[in-house]
């Protein structure tokens, strides 16, 4: 029987293709979230979608990995405390040079974020500030930062080192955003605005990423500092 030839095995499942190629994989993720989310743009179950992706990104990762991809908590607050603090120094200088730059009309980006969440419940808009403040605060950095400073991040940064994994899931994050600002409808204002604001955001929060080594971590910086934006766009704005 020996000439027989060996059954073949069964080809590997999604998460062994993903593990496989980790690069090649956080690619057609990114490509796929950032379809989803730039022409689904103002679009609620579009919006769900995207975030659902997110979500799902994590799925495909093997449980026993998922702190390599930065799912876990921190060590320690003076950690998470000083990277907030450099996060939202960032986010008040990109707002500021924003208003310097575009005042306070709709060429400003950062008016539009309040408007993503109008008319969300007719006749109520106290829950369109609560589904605001949930959403930015909580569901939104959640799953973002899973997705770009933890599944993303670890993928670039396994073949390509830390600093390239700080500045493509940086400027991945910024591009996706113009879903949201500036292509519907169409400003180019907003555009110029709006890609080297959140892209030194990201930066910093891929510099909390390194710093921490937890996209939870990144999300309770970013759920942070995304409230204290609100706030400055409420008051300044």
């Amino acid at each position: 029987m020996s000439g027989l030839p060996a059954p073949a095995r069964p080809g590997p499942g999604l998460r062994g293709r993903v593990a496989a190629a980790p690069l090649a994989s956080a690619s057609a993720l990114f490509a796929l979230l950032a379809a989803v989310r730039i022409g689904g743009a103002f679009s609620v179950p579009v919006m769900v979608l995207a975030v659902a992706l997110s979500a799902a990104a994590l799925g495909l990762v093997p449980r026993a990995r998922w702190a390599d991809a930065g799912i876990r908590g921190f060590t320690g607050w003076a950690p998470l405390l000083w990277c907030t603090a450099v996060v939202a120094v960032v986010y008040a200088q990109t707002f500021l040079a924003t208003r310097a730059a575009f005042g306070t009309d709709e060429d400003n980006w950062t008016r539009w974020v309040p408007k993503l969440f109008e008319g969300l419940v007719p006749g109520a808009p106290w829950a369109d500030v609560v589904a605001m403040v949930l959403a930015m605060g909580v569901l939104v950095p959640l799953v973002e930062e899973v997705c770009y400073r933890g599944v993303l991040f670890r993928a670039v940064e396994r073949p390509w080192g830390t600093r390239a994994a700080v500045v493509l899931t940086a400027a991945g994050w910024a591009l996706v955003h113009l879903g949201d600002y500036g292509l519907r409808p169409f400003n180019v204002q907003v555009i110029c605005g709006v890609l080297p604001s959140v892209f030194l955001m990201g930066l910093a929060l891929g510099v909390c990423r390194a710093v921490t080594g937890s996209a939870v971590a990144c999300a309770v910086a970013q759920g942070v500092c995304n409230l204290l934006l609100l706030g400055a766009v409420h008051l300044w704005l």
